[in-house]
């Protein structure tokens, strides 16, 4: 799940400040290493290298800017040997290329190849909490552009504060919405070079600093220049280096409104704080990140108020949740989804009741060998809660019904569930039924050292490596595994995979994208002359390769 990082952001380095006696320092320079110019505006940060092996959250990195001359300093980091990391602070990246360290995958060979890369990548320090350090980076020049412009209201005055938004197309698209000045003027740099499509909406006024924060949705956006269909609007071009000025837009008069409204429980009817409302269409025009985009978010505030803004008419869904972040100190209640319809007006004072469900309770115990303890979470329908150091977990926000209770384990492909109970009841192959308000009580859980089968998918044809083929493992013996999960992996670019799961016999099951889902159950493979069969001991660490 997500690993929280607290950045301890330290201010640019000053000649006037001289190492006071006993403190621990690291300081230097950053150029760029095609140019040998200072490497301004960077974001430097100290990764602990035990942050490379088991990165769990939340965690203090280490975090300072370099200056104008390139030049940066940490004061008093704390002994411990660190990695040292330099990002462009303006950079406009997918997040998982934002990340300053390493997130495992399930793929062992992959995560090995890459903490390597990563190793040759950054300098190593070691700081004893004494002696200065002093250490000078050569850092990749990311050639960024820019797009500068002006957004023009349907009046042809400036519109102040409005919602920029640009999209890279492309295999890393992603989006970013930066907000225009007063004037309706922005700039954004920082952008990796390709094609953007770019769109705005009307400002809105600043939030209160306590009141409900809004993310937007495109569907009422004017496409450049000014166009509502986003097939008109011709892609701009950012080159390496380069500076596009003048891309302004000119709004197209549309009906747009606010949806807003409150979250309460319905048992006693308290404000629901931090609650996640999410608005879609359900017209289903959307895909892949187009839909996204299409999505509006807010969240609830002290009183369960949140807001939507710039929504034209349509059907919309309404889905509300507790915020996604594992283990935040957020009251769970149980998901709620409704409709909407938006008809030339603003909707007010939309009043959401959510029930607050079940709790769940138990102890997780951990067999453990030599491998560090796992981050686990348990999951029941759409509630989730984070096990807490001592074992003991508690899910809230449960809902009713019949669900399978899922462990999640992180990193993946090192420990498996090897047994769930309730009172006597074996929750690996029977669901836990829950009621609505009831508290459940006990479940033990207990994780042990994985059997794990890695290996390569290769072509029949010439032995070329294959990518994106399923690798699932289907129990020879039905009655000994999950009834609700099989072991399954995908292998990568290379051709690598990695399954992990219980200790026994097996049939392998190869499935490309695309094709016909082959037999997943035992009794057809057993049948089946074809059928491959793999044993997997307790603890094992098998390696195989597979034709296709």
């Amino acid at each position: 799940m997500l690993v929280g990082a607290i950045a301890s952001a330290q201010s640019a380095p000053d000649k006037s400040i001289q190492n006071r006696l006993g403190e621990s320092i690291v300081k230097g320079r950053a150029v760029y290493e095609d140019t040998d110019q200072p490497a301004t505006r960077q974001r430097v940060q100290l990764i602990a290298i035990e942050l490379l092996v088991n990165p769990r959250g939340p965690v203090r990195i280490p975090t300072t800017i370099t200056d104008a001359k390139g030049e940066f300093i940490f004061h008093n980091p704390g002994a411990g040997e660190y990695y040292v990391v330099a990002r462009p602070i303006d950079a406009h990246v997918p997040s998982a290329e934002s990340s300053p360290f390493l997130l495992p995958t399930g793929d062992a060979a992959a995560d090995a190849a890459r903490l390597e890369r990563y190793k040759k990548d950054f300098p190593r320090v070691t700081v004893n909490g004494n002696n200065p350090v002093e250490i000078n980076l050569r850092v990749k020049n990311p050639h960024f552009g820019s797009i500068s412009g002006r957004i023009i209201g349907v009046d042809g005055t400036p519109a102040a504060r409005a919602q920029v938004h640009l999209l890279k197309t492309g295999e890393k698209g992603f989006g970013y919405s930066p907000i225009a000045d007063e004037n309706g003027a922005y700039h954004v740099r920082g952008l990796p070079a390709g094609e953007y499509i770019l769109s705005a909406a009307p400002g809105v006024k600043d939030p209160a600093p306590d009141g409900p924060r809004s993310v937007q949705g495109v569907l009422g956006n004017t496409y450049f220049p000014s166009t509502l269909d986003p097939n008109l609007s011709p892609p701009v071009t950012v080159s390496p280096d380069g500076e596009l000025s003048e891309v302004n837009i000119t709004l197209v008069p549309v009906s747009l409104h606010n949806v807003a409204g409150t979250v309460n429980a319905e048992s006693d009817g308290h404000p629901i704080v931090g609650a996640t409302v999410r608005l879609s269409p359900k017209d289903g025009k959307q895909a892949g990140l187009e839909s996204a985009l299409a999505n509006y978010f807010s969240t609830t505030d002290a009183q369960g108020r949140w807001v939507l803004n710039n929504v034209p008419d349509g059907i919309y869904g309404i889905d509300v949740r507790p915020t996604g972040v594992v283990g935040a100190m957020v009251e769970r209640f149980v998901n709620k989804n409704q409709d909407l319809t938006v008809a030339g007006n603003n909707v007010e004072n939309l009043a959401i009741q959510v029930s607050m469900g079940g709790r769940v309770s138990g102890h997780v115990t951990i067999e453990q060998g030599k491998e560090p303890g796992p981050d686990i979470s348990v999951w029941i329908g759409s509630a989730i809660s984070r096990v807490e150091a001592n074992g003991d977990f508690t899910v809230t926000g449960v809902p009713e019904g019949e669900f399978p209770l899922s462990v999640i384990i992180r990193p993946p492909n090192v420990f498996y569930a090897r047994s769930i109970q309730l009172n006597g009841t074996d929750l690996l192959r029977e669901r836990l039924k829950t009621t609505a308000g009831a508290e459940i009580k006990d479940v033990r859980v207990v994780i042990a050292q994985a059997s794990i089968l890695t290996g390569r998918v290769l072509s029949a044809k010439g032995g070329a490596p294959l990518s994106r083929v399923s690798v699932t493992l289907i129990p020879a013996d039905p009655s000994t595994g999950p009834a609700f999960t099989r072991p399954n992996g995908l292998s990568n670019e290379q051709g690598t995979f990695i399954v992990s799961g219980a200790p026994g016999e097996y049939f392998l099951v190869l499935w490309g994208l695309g094709e016909p889902l082959a037999p997943h159950d035992a009794e057809s493979l057993r049948k089946s002359p074809n059928a491959r069969r793999i044993t997997l001991g307790p603890g094992e660490r098998k390696s195989i390769d597979l034709v296709k």
